[in-house]
């Protein structure tokens, strides 16, 4: 891997991409993890995160990267295929066990386990929600609107 954008950066500029991509991308942590002054750290992050060269290689890594992981990807599903049922096998599996009163014996299967195959294949294809949570941004308070309602005498005659 030739990484050129990455090596036109100074040693700052590549240990802040660095600790940027290494550190869940939180720029200010970034810049002082690289030696820069805490003091305006998240306007120099700002700035690095804009600059060309460092824009570059970013792009070089974040390929790399992605070409990187999806030979492992296709390495574990060849190495795996055989081993690990795929979520359309686990459909068909369900979507047998609901459909059929007999296995592959000629044993009836239970309704409990039917109905189980019922629910773990509506489940997976999202009919059903289990919790749905309402907050705002970083888990805050969602502001509560209070309507006041104003009561008419007024009534409407259709006749």
């Amino acid at each position: 891997m030739a990484f050129d954008a990455l090596n036109k950066l100074n040693y700052r500029q590549r240990a802040f991409l660095t600790a940027y991509l290494s550190n869940g991308q939180d720029a200010p942590s970034a810049v002082i993890a690289a030696g820069y002054s805490e003091k305006g750290a998240t306007q120099k992050g700002n700035s690095l995160l804009n600059t060309p060269a460092v824009k570059e290689a970013w792009a070089e890594l974040s390929g790399e990267l992605s070409k990187k992981q999806l030979e492992v990807i296709d390495e574990l599903k060849d190495k795996f295929s055989d081993k690990i049922a795929s979520i359309y096998e686990i459909q068909e599996f369900w979507t047998n066990l609901v459909r059929s009163n007999k296995d592959e014996n000629g044993d009836y299967i239970k309704l409990d386990a039917r109905i189980r195959a019922s629910e773990l294949l509506a489940k997976n294809m999202g009919m059903f929600i289990d919790k749905i949570e309402h907050s705002g941004k970083d888990g805050a308070d969602l502001p509560c609107i209070t309507l006041n309602f104003i009561k008419s005498d007024t009534t409407i005659n259709n006749g």
